[in-house]
């Protein structure tokens, strides 16, 4: 079996080459984003053949909050998902332009949603590109209203209460998708006025190890390792990042090796770092 097979048989991704051959039965999605601390806006090098434009950061987030991309209400996220023209019976393909980044950000979304029929594109944008796969130069417009129903699943998504509660709980890990030296406090946040550091207990998984050189993800045994270092199939693991989004990566890959009790902290270090009666710990990587 080739990489490739292996990587197609993942229950959260799909190969390059297989949407490609599935293209017409597929609904596109882009989810891309600029990433924190990069001037915007986001203007990706072209936009893969029948895409839309799925943005989390404005029709899909909650106008009410202060906070970067924090999920919508369900009813919000219904009608926004019925006017991109979704529909109950559509397989949906996400990507952005690095591979393993947003996209799980829109994943995650969907699956707290009720919504199963959905994965990531490996490799994204990027290796879509690469081998020559058909792209346009502007989203594709919606045809019809969809008829996409909303059945909310509670537990995808926590708040800093419920990661508070378990700062000293043995049976929870905390994950941190940032960078090692943003975790420790050692290089600044990207977000003007925000403290560093790291939610006590936490440990620091960056992202950017769920991913090869080329984009795609890790095979599953690389991805077992990686999360075995820090926890076992039995405890609930919380997951931070910056804004909620990269935290939704490491979801997507836990899940994928078979943990089941997974939550994403929306708030992330957005709302975390910028709380002052919120504690903090600096200077030290577990």
């Amino acid at each position: 079996m080739t990489n490739n097979d292996i990587q197609t048989t993942m229950k959260h991704f799909k190969s390059c080459e297989w949407v490609n051959a599935h293209l017409d039965e597929l609904t596109l999605l882009d989810a891309g984003i600029v990433k924190a601390g990069e001037p915007g806006p986001y203007l990706p090098p072209a936009v893969i053949k029948h895409a839309r434009r799925f943005d989390f950061g404005t029709a899909f987030a909650d106008t009410t909050s202060q906070l970067n991309n924090t999920l919508c209400s369900p009813s919000q996220f219904e009608a926004a998902a019925q006017l991109l023209g979704l529909n109950q019976t559509d397989t949906i393909i996400v990507y952005d332009v690095q591979g393993l980044y947003a996209s799980a950000r829109a994943l995650w979304m969907f699956k707290a949603m009720g919504f199963e029929d959905i994965y990531i594109l490996d490799g994204g944008l990027t290796r879509w590109m690469s081998l020559g796969f058909p792209v346009q130069p502007n989203y594709s417009e919606v045809v019809k209203q969809g008829n996409f129903k909303v059945s909310y699943q509670t537990g995808y998504f926590i708040d800093c209460h419920q990661v508070l509660s378990v700062i000293d709980n043995d049976s929870h890990v905390i994950l941190d998708a940032r960078s090692p030296k943003r975790f420790t406090g050692e290089e600044a946040e990207p977000r003007a006025g925000m403290r560093s550091g790291h939610i006590p207990s936490s440990q620091n998984l960056h992202y950017a190890k769920l991913s090869q050189a080329d984009g795609r993800v890790q095979p599953i045994d690389v991805l077992h390792t990686l999360f075995a270092d820090h926890a076992d199939k039995d405890k609930t693991l919380f997951f931070s990042c910056g804004s909620g989004v990269t935290a939704c990566a490491l979801a997507v890959a836990a899940s994928e090796c078979g943990y089941t009790s997974l939550s994403v902290y929306d708030g992330s270090w957005n709302e975390w770092g910028g709380d002052p009666w919120l504690p903090i710990t600096t200077g030290v990587l577990s």
